[in-house]
């Protein structure tokens, strides 16, 4: 989230603060109900009170909307490996690489 540019932070602002999520046909079980699921990462410490991304965290909590920051500590190469492989589907061998230039 440290490297948001301004039209993503806008876009996420528009998704919380002013989507109507309840206004679809198929949706009438829903109707009332507002839900999005955000999920976006950062380096501790990468985001300060000036970033557009706090501003968005602090309007949401100025706003009552509901969120849970979960914190992860540090995790091996080999961890951020087995996440990659998962996520692409692809063997931890085939996904080695990539892990060690996220990584």
């Amino acid at each position: 989230l440290q490297w948001a540019d301004s039209a993503s932070i806008a876009a996420v602002n528009q998704l919380l603060f002013t989507a109507d999520f309840s206004s679809s046909p198929s949706s009438s079980s829903l109707k009332g109900r507002k839900q999005f699921f955000f999920y976006g990462c950062c380096r501790e410490g990468a985001i300060d009170k000036k970033h557009l991304v706090w501003k968005v965290f602090l309007r949401a909590q100025l706003l009552g909307v509901k969120h849970t920051n979960v914190k992860l500590g540090y995790f091996e190469e080999e961890t951020l490996n087995t996440m990659v492989s998962e996520t692409l589907r692809l063997s931890p061998r085939l996904t080695r690489s990539l892990s060690s230039v996220i990584y």
